[in-house]
């Protein structure tokens, strides 16, 4: 089938544009600039010049497309509604293009809808967290599912807070060594005893791509591998990888410093479960490096 995938660029988007070509699909990619199209180019994937930003010119490669994946989105936590708003607004024109076709439309979310779960390890059927900060991107999966009521096979993959594989990940961690490296300390939100879930990257773009072929309707999908995981474990890996002692840091602290958005993210609880994949998707997550061993290769 023919994909047009937004963020084909990106650390996420990337691979999951490798894995549809592996299984033979033929990839479209949005690209901002000819010199981004080039990139793709070499990768064997079609361009297509777009914005997220003015979003209606995206409605052609949708419709001239077998579906759609949605990974992209601006991450501004200095204006998260917003980010979100502008989310919605690039949904609402692929469910406009794609109305009536039955065709497949996957969008990304994040587990941080779910806020705080506590000790709970959560699966999709989890409330989300009303009122919460970072619960707002809700919002766009509901856009998604609504989607559903006009003959499109939406469906949501949410993905968790730690992304990791291929020497990167998403810009968490990768900021952290950073700013680690600086200043000459690793620090984190006390009591450090928060638990989070994590994913390998190519773990994640195999179930983009099953649940492209086979996802039912008006589903969601929580992609992990790994739960447990400890803030203050994080710091720790971080401190050794970057040869800098870890240090607590108060809430406040952590505002001051990385802003509401991020300190929040780096200060819940956030475990869930993808047993549903698993079971409905038949996903099969490769055995590889835990994510705090894969900090280390990342430093």
């Amino acid at each position: 089938m023919q994909v047009f995938l937004t963020g084909a660029t990106g650390y996420i988007g990337s691979v999951v544009a490798e894995r549809l070509l592996a299984a033979g699909h033929t990839v479209i990619g949005l690209a901002r600039s000819s010199a981004t199209a080039t990139r793709l180019e070499k990768r064997q994937i079609v361009p297509f010049i777009g914005d997220l930003q003015q979003p209606e010119g995206l409605a052609v490669a949708a419709q001239e497309s077998d579906g759609v994946i949605h990974t992209a989105f601006i991450h501004d936590f200095d204006d998260w509604a917003g980010a979100v708003q502008a989310d919605i607004r690039v949904i609402d024109v692929f469910t406009r293009a794609l109305a009536g076709s039955g065709k497949p439309f996957i969008a990304t979310s994040d587990t941080s809808v779910l806020g705080d779960t506590g000790s709970a390890i959560a699966d999709e059927d989890h409330p989300i967290a009303e009122g919460f900060l970072l619960a707002e991107r809700a919002k766009a999966e509901q856009a998604v599912l609504a989607a559903a009521q006009q003959d499109i096979r939406s469906i949501v993959l949410r993905l968790p807070l730690y992304i990791y594989g291929r020497g990167g990940g998403t810009s968490y961690v990768p900021m952290r060594l950073q700013e680690a490296q600086e200043m000459g300390v690793t620090h984190y939100v006390a009591p450090g005893t928060h638990q989070i879930s994590a994913v390998h990257v190519e773990d994640v773009a195999q179930l983009y791509v099953l649940a492209f072929e086979q996802s039912p309707v008006g589903s969601i999908f929580h992609a992990v591998t790994e739960s447990g995981i400890s803030e203050a474990a994080i710091a720790q890996a971080i401190s050794q990888a970057t040869g800098t002692p870890a240090g607590r840091i108060s809430w406040d602290t952590a505002v001051a410093k990385w802003g509401k958005g991020i300190a929040t993210f780096f200060s819940i609880n956030n475990q869930v479960s993808a047993d549903k994949a698993a079971l409905q998707l038949g996903w099969k997550p490769q055995v590889r490096r835990l994510f705090l061993q894969d900090i280390c290769e990342i430093s």
